[in-house]
């Protein structure tokens, strides 16, 4: 292009903490109906995330334009007010404040020459990202292999949209307050599906009713407990069946705990299970390695259990029965189910042969139909049966009121939300559901991305009205799609295609994507788990669609080992083959005012083993660098890295470890074609001399210690993909690794070079912190370290960041340092002293936010230099791998937007009250 793109607020300057806050709440469980609960997907990107980089993708950042704030202060305070965008952009339960968006939708058609741009996301998944941008007013095109994925994106893009500010068809409309409805947004939709949800239970119950039978006095059932069993391995016991329970209690709750517990008779060779209040001596059967017989506690290792599964020896068996108001009853005391009638054509497909991320086939477990109790699989055929003849139902009463024209669509539109209910219920209803003792309640298979073993698991009552009941999942499904489509949104579209043919599709779009990562993810082998019983449900409906007896495999870029054999070079080479060919497609047909914007996961918020003890497979370094490969090999340039905190609990973790960001945010801008070479000399040179400024910044902008390598990789990489190849002193080009690892080095340099700006004694801690942390040191070293840095042992003493006894020298720990200290009356005041006093309030008592800023407001000026130390001292920890005292580093450099905000109202309170008693 002849003129130079604009560079964006992206790619200069973002309100990361705002947006981490904001993120991982999105994150957080329990926080009631949210777009994300229309379908379960994995990784899902986090809502708050995709609307605040669509935004900096698209407005200018404010130093591009010097004719409107020619001054440094002058960009700051509107990059401040475009900051303040982004921040009410960040509010919880946004459905409900349109006018946010719209804000936001002004905007950025003052960055967009009156026109938004169109979005492409290729790899749609979950729908976060193009849900996002059609909300903001962006018309939206999504793409996606897998076929849960785009009946996820098209119910929230095209589907439920189409409908918007239409009444209810059903026959009951005109009764009661129905009437008064302005049926706003997706109301009148919501309406239809509660009310043909209703009737699909009515008819379940008529059919399902005797196999859920009430228990004493009449009492219903919320869930019913089972634990697997197997033939117990002491010859002397042949044929006899054990329980395996990795737990045996119930519930957390009651009166300091209830649990369920073996009575056993050895001499009859039988056992069965009572309630008890009293803890048993056992706390398992079963666990990691195995376990072991309860009739004569031989050891049951875990390669016996499999091989028995394999042979098709396992069994099941009640243990106990949770009835209304969470009482516990044994099995035994409640009436048995009655024979249920099987069908063999219901889910017969394979569950697919991945070792980490679906382990039931490795217990024998091959079929999906192998992961339901006989009455789940029952009742799970009965409900999408039912769904499927609501169908003609529903489009006889929206016959008379839509007409023909319309009538097939709205019914094909509420079957389809009826099917992903019927979805929800199949994540309650399997299993691999475990009960709760502390939640006291049915939790559902996916709480991380894959499908595990489980020994013990939880039946919950379909037909009742707790978790896991077909009424509670229909109605969460609904409340979760009104809260999905506000309403002001245009129909975008979503194609069931690859990424790759995507992107040869896009003309002048603006690319904002969440990718596979790596390994992290088997998407398609976890989504038939649903796909089995979407397509039972709505192939008629979208037959191409559903033409798959599963989903598509061979496509799907992730580096699975064990599609190739076992090789993960070939893997890799699957992969970032894959990603290159869809990043040459996009170069050419973006719009080139915008960055591209491509996440990267470096962290899962999940669990990391599963119920049998085995870790996950991935591999996040080896992805990191195939993705940066991909990109900067397709010929694109890397503008900008952002982290972005989106685990549920960073702010608390950050207290207790160091764990890095859960999303690495990649602006990336085509290379040019007649890009220059040059070599690794010159390349060492300018990130010596561009990496300072840029690190400040980051550091200005709070950016998380655990996270600042990451985020230094952004003009790191920004200067090495400038170039079409860097020359090594071999002739060689210069690899994204050996980039990475002199990116890192000279980090290391410039943080380094920076501890000039301390005071002599702050350098000397610095210094002696770097070889002896909080230990001690012989005196003979400390006074020659002292001469270096023109300070002396007895100075550092006074200024009271020492201990000097004995011949030996150590850093005083910050919960040593006294509890009084006042920084007015100190007459040595050091930046080392500032911090560890800070440590001290906000770490080490946990004082909280409010105490340390009162701290704070105290050092005036001085207190920034203490953030900076802070970062200092956290990379001299990860270098030496002190965990612990990076960790306080960490946590206060996260907290300081916070105790800054507080510092600055109290200063600000205490101005205000001055001059109203100077005025009186």
């Amino acid at each position: 292009m002849d003129v130079k793109p604009h560079k964006k607020l992206i790619e200069v300057a973002l309100p990361l903490p705002e947006i981490n806050d904001a993120s991982a709440y999105d994150k957080m469980p329990g926080i009631g109906p949210h777009p994300k609960g229309i379908h379960h997907w994995w990784a899902r990107l986090p809502l708050p995330t995709a609307r605040a980089v669509l935004f900096a993708s698209v407005v200018d950042d404010p130093a591009e334009h010097p004719e409107k704030w020619p001054t440094e202060e002058a960009q700051n305070a509107e990059r401040e007010r475009l900051f303040d965008i982004i921040r009410r952009m960040m509010g919880k339960r946004l459905h409900e404040h349109p006018e946010v968006y719209a804000e936001a939708r002004a905007e950025m058609l003052r960055h967009s020459d009156g026109e938004l741009p169109q979005v492409l996301d290729p790899f749609s998944g979950g729908g976060s990202i193009p849900l996002e941008a059609q909300r903001l007013g962006l018309p939206t095109h999504a793409s996606d292999l897998n076929p849960v994925a785009v009946l996820i994106s098209r119910a929230l893009l095209e589907i439920a949209p189409a409908w918007t500010a239409r009444p209810p068809v059903h026959p009951a409309r005109h009764q009661g307050s129905l009437l008064a409805s302005s049926w706003s947004g997706v109301a009148g939709l919501a309406a239809d599906i509660r009310h043909y949800s209703e009737r699909v239970l009515e008819r379940a119950r008529g059919l399902l009713q005797p196999l859920y039978p009430t228990g004493p006095g009449n009492g219903r059932a919320v869930a019913w407990l089972w634990c697997r069993t197997v033939a117990s391995p002491d010859p002397a016991l042949r044929g006899v069946h054990v329980p395996l329970l990795r737990s045996l209690q119930l519930s957390t709750k009651k009166s300091g705990g209830l649990w369920v517990e073996p009575v056993v008779d050895r001499h009859k060779r039988e056992w069965y299970f009572a309630i008890t209040d009293k803890k048993p001596s056992i706390a398992a059967t079963v666990g990691r390695r195995g376990g072991r017989c309860i009739l004569s506690d031989a050891p049951i290792p875990l390669d016996y259990i499999r091989s028995e599964g394999r042979a098709g020896r396992l069994g099941i068996h009640a243990t106990a029965v949770v009835g209304d108001g969470r009482s516990y009853i044994a099995a035994r005391d409640w009436p048995e189910v009655p024979t249920i009638p099987e069908n063999e054509s219901v889910a017969m497909e394979e569950m697919p042969h991945n070792p980490f991320a679906v382990r039931p086939p490795l217990y024998g477990l091959m079929r999906f139909r192998d992961v339901f109790t006989p009455r789940q699989l029952y009742a799970l055929t009965v409900f999408s049966d039912l769904i499927r003849e609501s169908r003609e139902t529903i489009r006889r009463d929206a016959l008379a009121a839509l007409g023909e024209s319309d009538a097939s669509g709205y019914a094909d539109t509420v079957v389809t939300f009826l099917a992903f209910a019927l979805d929800r219920c199949v994540d309650f209803n399997n299993s691999l559901c475990r009960w709760s003792p502390s939640n006291e309640k049915v939790m559902n298979t996916f709480g991380r991305p894959a499908i595990p073993m489980i020994w013990d698991f939880a039946e919950a009552n379909i037909l009742g009205d707790s978790v896991g009941s077909w009424k509670t999942c229909s109605e969460y499904i609904t409340t979760c799609l009104e809260q999905a489509v506000i309403g002001t949104e245009s129909v975008g579209r979503v194609d069931h295609t690859d990424a790759q043919e995507s992107a040869r599709r896009s003309r002048n779009v603006i690319v904002s994507t969440d990718p596979p990562y790596y390994n992290n993810v088997d998407y398609s082998d976890l989504s038939d788990f649903f796909y089995i019983w979407l397509r039972r449900c709505l192939i008629e409906i979208y037959p191409s669609l559903f033409s798959t007896v599963l989903t598509p495999k061979s496509q799907e870029l992730v580096a699975s080992p064990y599609r190739f054999s076992g090789n993960k070079r070939a893997a890799r080479d699957h992969f970032e083959g894959g990603f290159r060919e869809v990043f040459v497609g996009l170069k050419d047909h973006l719009d080139y005012r915008f960055p591209m914007t491509v996440y990267y996961a470096f962290k899962q918020a999940d669990e990391d083993v599963d119920n049998d003890g085995v870790e996950s497979a991935t591999d996040l370094t080896t992805g990191w660098e195939t993705l940066l490969e991909a990109l900067i090999g397709s010929g694109f340039q890397i503008s900008g890295t952002w982290p972005v905190r989106a685990s549920q609990r960073w702010r608390q973790m950050s207290m207790g470890m160091n764990a890095l960001a859960s999303y690495i945010v990649l602006a990336c801008r085509p290379r040019p074609t007649d890009a220059p070479q040059t070599d690794r000399r010159s390349f060492v040179a300018e990130l010596r001399q561009e990496l300072p400024v840029a690190l400040r910044h980051l550091q200005q902008g709070n950016i998380a210690p655990v996270d600042f390598a990451q985020a230094a990789i952004g003009p790191g990489m920004a200067v090495y993909s400038r170039y079409g190849r860097i020359l090594e002193t071999n002739g060689k080009a210069m690899t994204v690794r050996a980039a990475l690892s002199l990116i890192n080095q000279t980090l290391t340099e410039v943080l380094t070079q920076e501890d000039d700006e301390f005071d002599t004694a702050t350098q000397w801690a610095l210094a002696w912190f770097d070889q002896h942390g909080f230990a001690a040191g012989t005196f003979g070293d400390a006074e020659l370290l002292s001469k270096a840095k023109v300070t002396s042992v007895g100075g550092l003493d006074q200024a009271g960041i020492i201990s000097a006894r004995a011949g030996e020298v150590r850093l005083l720990r910050p919960d040593e340092l006294p509890a009084d200290w006042n920084p007015s009356s100190d007459r040595r005041l050091t930046t080392w002293e500032m911090t560890h006093h800070l440590l001290r309030v906000y770490f080490h008592e946990k004082a909280g936010d409010e105490a340390t800023s009162v701290l704070l407001r105290k050092l005036g000026s001085h207190g920034e230099i203490a953030r900076d130390l802070a970062y200092r001292l956290f990379n001299v920890c990860e270098k030496r791998k002190w965990s612990q005292e990076a960790q306080a580093y960490n946590a206060l450099v996260l907290g300081w937007p916070e105790i800054s905000r507080l510092a600055r109202e109290v200063s600000q309170t205490i101005l205000e009250q001055a001059a109203m008693f100077g005025r009186e």
